[in-house]
């Protein structure tokens, strides 16, 4: 197929590509009804019962300690956060309708404030009372048919912020606009007629100019879309690169001159499985694939290989004057945790664990195809969620924020229990481990206005405190990590576990 008609034909097309092919012999009240005797005995699964709540918000949360008078900003984090539907609970944590919600901080206080998006499948299943539509390992019973992935999307992985917009971003399809104050849900975004309905990852890259590039794979099409939009909001470009076999990609690198996408040998076969996840199949005995693509020229690319792995994120990317590309990532030996855990976890069982995942460094001689990768940690730090000072992406670097636990770890609860900044350098880190009873999301790193990048600031990140059924968020000042939060937030109600997030320094 011709570049020109994928794009135009893509909208259709690309609903099949997350359609399950059959339907699914569970019955969706025994999975409701496990799950919730599950959670009679195990507290720590809270963070997955799902809320039915249309919104939730507190305009004076309770702050303990002091908050930075310097920083002001809105914390705008999304995530699943409807899991269940009439007597229908979903078989997978991502399939979970998605929840954005804000944290203002302004002068030291904070307010918090949580909307469900409004998206086509949200609102129809709630007018229908019941689970309409298929999604990424759930197929509910009379599942109607679908011709466009931006039918089912549920929006609920990432945000956004560029060039005056908030998006809520998902895997398949488009991206919804939300109300940076109300929350509300504005509608799907389109960056052009042609491109309309195409997939864009939940993770783009900025470059500190404010160029934006991203990715999205279309499986039944065998083919990845590439994306580069300006500063303003403009698309400048998309482009298609057919593939062998697709592979589930998540996240990506880009550089100074190159765009790295990691394709794991978790490949799609369409007539495998009754749904999405299940039609993907690993085959640690294939290579993972390094698809690296110049920039400025999408029809050039070229590949290089790794042994089997899988990677959910990526911290960053730079490449020196050699040709030679760096970048990190937590490396799992395989896609468990996604296949596995969090589908048991959604019926209520803990007898799988998550795929451990070790910090490794990379690097790609883009003259010779060579690859190299080394552990930066001893194999007794596990780790995941990595971010970065965003004023660095794309370039040189030496330090990543991720969570973490360690092997040794007395935690009631299988789920990362410590935040963690690490050298990527050095390998040396500093880690801030959680009381039992908390269990943090992802955190991000806010630096201190007028700073150098990588300096003075701050790590903040929310937490669940699952005896207590309440939300915290934490403030840490970076460089004393160790000393534990200078302020805590305690929301009067439990937010369920959530995915990613941004600071928006400007936006108070």
């Amino acid at each position: 197929m011709k570049r020109r008609q994928f794009l135009q034909f893509g909208a259709a097309g690309l609903g099949a590509a997350i359609c399950p092919l059959g339907v699914s012999s569970g019955n969706g009240l025994s999975w409701q009804q496990s799950f919730n005797q599950s959670l009679g005995t195990r507290s720590d699964l809270l963070g997955f019962r799902g809320i039915q709540e249309e919104e939730l918000k507190d305009d004076d949360v309770h702050v303990e300690g002091k908050i930075p008078g310097e920083l002001n900003g809105v914390l705008y984090r999304n995530g699943p956060a409807r899991h269940e539907i009439g007597d229908f609970r979903y078989r997978h944590w991502f399939d979970g309708d998605g929840m954005i919600q804000s944290f203002r901080l302004q002068n030291g206080k904070v307010d918090h404030h949580g909307r469900m998006i409004q998206t086509r499948k949200y609102q129809e299943e709630k007018a229908a009372g019941r689970a309409l539509y298929p999604g990424f390992g759930s197929h509910p019973p009379d599942a109607q048919n679908v011709t466009s992935a931006d039918e089912l999307s549920t929006a609920n992985i990432s945000v956004l912020v560029h060039h005056g917009e908030l998006l809520a971003l998902w895997e398949a399809g488009s991206a919804h606009v939300i109300d940076e104050r109300s929350l509300e849900t504005k509608g799907l975004k389109h960056w052009s007629g042609e491109s309309r309905g195409l997939p864009f990852s939940a993770h783009p890259r900025v470059e500190p100019d404010g160029t934006l590039w991203n990715f999205g794979y279309a499986s039944s099409f065998g083919a990845l879309i590439l994306w580069h939009i300006s500063a303003n909001g403009r698309l400048l470009r998309n482009g298609v690169i057919p593939l062998e076999h697709m592979g589930m990609p998540h996240d990506f690198i880009v550089t100074s001159k190159h765009i790295v996408i990691m394709l794991p040998p978790f490949h799609f076969e369409p007539e495998s499985g009754d749904n999405f996840l299940d039609a993907h199949h690993w085959k640690p005995e294939r290579p993972t694939q390094l698809l690296i693509v110049d920039k400025n020229n999408f029809e050039n690319y070229q590949y290089a290989e790794l042994p089997a792995q899988w990677v959910f994120h990526f911290g960053n990317g730079w490449e020196d004057r050699d040709g030679m590309i760096h970048f990190d990532a937590p490396r799992a030996t395989d896609p468990g945790t996604m296949t596995h855990f969090f589908r048991n976890i959604m019926e209520g069982r803990m007898d799988i664990s998550p795929t451990d995942s070790i910090h490794h460094g990379y690097r790609i001689n883009t003259k010779t195809g060579k690859v190299e990768e080394e552990a930066l940690v001893a194999d007794t730090l596990i780790t995941g969620f990595p971010v970065i000072d965003h004023r660095i992406s794309t370039r040189q670097y030496r330090q990543v924020i991720c969570l973490g636990s360690k092997r040794t770890s007395t935690s009631a609860s299988v789920l990362f229990d410590s935040v963690v900044k690490l050298n990527v350098e050095s390998g040396n880190y500093d880690i801030y481990t959680y009381p039992d009873h908390l269990i943090p999301e992802e955190h991000l790193f806010v630096p201190a206005p007028g700073s150098n990048p990588e300096a003075e600031g701050w790590i903040i990140g929310t937490s669940l405190d699952y005896v207590a059924k309440q939300t915290k968020l934490s403030v840490f000042h970076a460089n004393a990590l160790m000393n534990g939060p200078i302020a805590v937030a305690t929301l009067p109600y439990a937010i369920p576990f959530g995915l990613h997030g941004k600071f928006h320094q400007h936006c108070v």
